[in-house]
């Protein structure tokens, strides 16, 4: 049975991830950072995404009139953040 502390680490894990998800599949469909929803993903989540940049370079993709953009990057932070996520829900469930 998951205690409180487990339930809100993988509610905290889960927005992270997801909010990340969504920055990978904008990139990907070459969404236009110039729109304010695209905008504010980006702004959030890029502290999170920063740490890891340089570590592969980004992939462009062909694409219609966007320029769509693999960033492992941010694959890499959803990973870590995963990681972080499951250690700390294993910590806090040992007691």
């Amino acid at each position: 049975m998951k205690t409180t502390a487990q339930r809100i680490i993988g509610l905290i894990i889960g927005i992270i991830d997801a909010i990340l998800l969504i920055r990978l599949v904008l990139k990907l469909l070459g969404a236009s950072p110039e729109n304010v929803l695209v905008s504010g993903i980006y702004s959030i989540t890029q502290p999170l995404v920063g740490i890891f940049e340089g570590i592969f370079a980004q992939i462009p993709l062909p694409s219609i009139n966007a320029i769509a953009v693999f960033e492992p990057a941010t694959v890499i932070a959803l990973l870590v953040v995963g990681l972080i996520g499951w250690v700390l829900q294993r910590i806090f469930g040992s007691h």
